[in-house]
């Protein structure tokens, strides 16, 4: 067997799990942002919201305080903090997440591509104070506080002379504290449209699979989102 087909090979079985029926969803994500240059650093400021059942249901909003320091054009790490209101289907409520962050990204141009490969930890802890049973005991999440690690690629083509740029990204969702054994638990594929306005105006289109594996009943969400950050 040649390196390629083993590489194939390793990605379906990390895709497919027998025996598992898939719910397929809809959704639209939107983002409203402010970024601040200083030197090296960078501090982003963001606003989200999304929805789900074919944009009928709120699914969660969030704010983010994301800081960051550039040691040079190649390497830049950061971190931050996320404040996350969740709908929690099984109790028909919102629930206050926290969610604090820590990453490093390497950046290469080839010509006209920009290949960006970013590393993520993410804790996120969840409040179970809603989860009431019938019983008037409290349902807890299988695992809380959730450890995530996050692997994105993602290659970018700037367009000479053209306003619009396009960008490619695969990323991983790897659980690290499942006490029923730790495994990829999601994968996102997105293509996106970048548009530079004047100076300080920066939008964004995107289109995105969000892919749940290795679950009972994992759900497929496939997503329009769209996103403004004002920048100076």
């Amino acid at each position: 067997m040649n390196y390629r087909s083993g590489l194939l090979l390793i990605l379906l079985l990390l895709i497919y799990k027998p025996g598992y029926t898939q719910t397929n969803g809809f959704g639209i994500w939107s983002t409203l942002g402010i970024e601040k240059r200083a030197g090296k650093w960078n501090f982003n400021l963001e606003g989200e919201l999304r929805t789900k059942d074919n944009a009928s249901q709120v699914s969660r909003w969030s704010l983010s305080l994301i800081p960051s320091f550039r040691f040079n054009k190649h390497l830049e790490v950061g971190g931050g903090y996320e404040y996350i209101y969740f709908y929690d289907s099984k109790y028909a409520d919102f629930q206050p997440r926290n969610r604090f962050i820590l990453f490093v990204q390497g950046k290469q141009n080839l010509g006209n591509f920009t290949l960006t490969l970013r590393e993520r930890a993410q804790v996120t802890f969840k409040d179970e104070s809603d989860r009431i049973k019938s019983s008037g005991k409290i349902d807890t999440y299988k695992i809380n506080p959730e450890w995530i690690w996050r692997n994105r690629l993602k290659v970018a083509y700037n367009i000479p002379k053209f306003p619009i740029n396009p960008a490619i990204s695969f990323e991983t969702f790897y659980q690290l504290n499942n006490p029923e054994g730790n495994n990829f638990c999601k994968l996102r594929y997105t293509l996106a449209f970048h548009y530079n306005l004047a100076k300080h105006h920066h939008f964004e289109l995107y289109g995105l699979i969000d892919k749940q594996i290795n679950v009972n009943n994992p759900v497929m969400n496939h997503v329009i989102g769209i996103g403004y950050t004002y920048s100076f």
